[in-house]
């Protein structure tokens, strides 16, 4: 498997995959570095999240010129365009225009439906009943469906195409956890009784996103006690030669930084997230956040010795404030 890292090209995105848990990534090969060979890690909407650590050993198998990977193409020269949408819109009527907007500007959405199946395309009509869409993940072919609105889960709006939502006179409720069949943490832009508009910003999921879901499907809105504050930093001006610094020094920068870092060791049953709270020649201390409730709930001590995944975030821990 090293021979094969090694004559990968730096500028080529591949999908990766790990024996030990069977996840799936995107990105593009870095280096390697000591047992770990290290990629980018790209969200599903073109964002650089920041540089995963794999042990060698660890690593299943590669995707090279895959369909996901032309369309992961397309959504980060999206992201880097300055032709990303704001939409600002009244509240009288919201949806209709907003549904409008997105037929006339042909606006890229996901849905997903009730069973969690998901594809990409453009809404062509929306009526009382129906959503009528035009596929893009067919190849050349000009796939169409016509979905009742009672089988549509969510739709999702990526920060690729879109970068703001406004409504006009009306103020977001910030800081929210939209309680339905998946707890949704962010701001809710706006409410009627058919649907409700959410700017999720989950920190743990590594990029933002507009979801528009069911009114009928929320059972509760509920404030977030404590949130925590972060800022985005340039990985590459902190850790400017990933691939030659040793494992403690970049644990140490990221230790001195307040890096968000994602852990799993071999004492581990499960990936522990936080910020280093101490370092040591040959152990540190992390002190967890829980993902549901965004507070510091714990102390681990690791060895460093024992880890075998990192994944190190471009984001900076600032405050927990509540």
């Amino acid at each position: 498997m090293k021979k094969f890292l090694e004559k990968i090209g730096k500028d080529e995105l591949l999908e990766y995959w790990r024996l030990s848990k069977g996840r799936f990534d995107a990105g593009n090969f870095v280096g390697i570095n000591g047992e770990f060979a290290i990629f980018t890690s790209i969200s599903p909407y073109g964002k650089n999240g920041g540089f995963r650590f794999i042990k060698i050993d660890d690593l299943k198998k590669f995707g090279k010129n895959t369909e996901y990977l032309e369309l992961m193409k397309e959504k980060i020269e999206e992201r880097k365009s300055s032709d990303r949408k704001i939409i600002e819109l009244e509240k009288n009527k919201f949806f209709k225009e907003l549904f409008k907007y997105f037929k006339k500007n042909k606006i890229k959405l996901r849905l997903f439906y009730e069973d969690d199946y998901q594809r990409e395309g453009y809404l062509v009509k929306e009526s009382k009943e129906i959503l009528h869409f035009q596929w893009c993940d067919e190849g050349d072919r000009e796939s169409e469906e016509f979905i009742r609105k009672s089988e549509m889960k969510s739709i999702e709006i990526g920060k690729n195409v879109v970068k703001d939502i406004i409504v006009k006179d009306d103020k977001i409720q910030k800081n929210k956890i939209v309680i339905a069949r998946n707890d949704i943490q962010g701001s809710v832009i706006f409410q009627d009784e058919n649907y409700t508009l959410i700017y999720e910003n989950d920190l743990f999921w590594a990029d933002c996103k507009f979801i528009i879901i069911k009114t009928s499907d929320i059972w509760e809105i509920t404030e977030k006690v404590y949130r925590i504050e972060t800022e985005n930093v340039s990985l590459e001006e902190i850790l400017p030669d990933i691939s030659n610094m040793e494992i403690k020094e970049i644990l140490k920068k990221c230790f001195e930084n307040k890096i968000l870092v994602h852990f799993e060791y071999e004492k581990s049953y499960f990936e522990k997230f936080g910020i280093i709270e101490k370092f040591e020649n040959d152990r540190l201390i992390l002190r967890e956040i829980d993902k549901g409730s965004g507070i510091f709930v714990s102390k681990s001590e690791i060895l460093i010795e024992d880890i075998s995944f990192l994944f190190v975030r471009n984001c900076r821990v600032l405050r927990i404030v509540g």
